[in-house]
């Protein structure tokens, strides 16, 4: 399709700030998660990865750096 953009796919997963242990709805890059035990937000942090439960999707916010992030890079040429 002429004029749309081929843009990486990111996935969001809730997990837990490594200082603090509160949640956090992150962006990371791929489909899905893996199953691997760490990985980098699009935010640049490092967070430990979990399956989440229905209670940290519900109370989680969203990470504002990584929805920033993948904003810059929809508009981006």
């Amino acid at each position: 399709m002429i004029g749309l953009q081929q843009t990486e796919r990111h996935y969001w997963l809730p997990a837990p700030d490594p200082e603090t242990g509160v949640f956090a709805r992150h962006a990371f890059h791929g489909r899905r998660w893996a199953g691997q035990p760490v990985d980098v937000a699009a935010c640049g942090a490092e967070v430990a990865m979990a399956t989440p439960s229905e209670m940290d999707w519900r109370t989680a916010p969203t990470c504002m750096a990584c929805n920033e992030f993948l904003k810059s890079r929809q508009t981006a040429p």
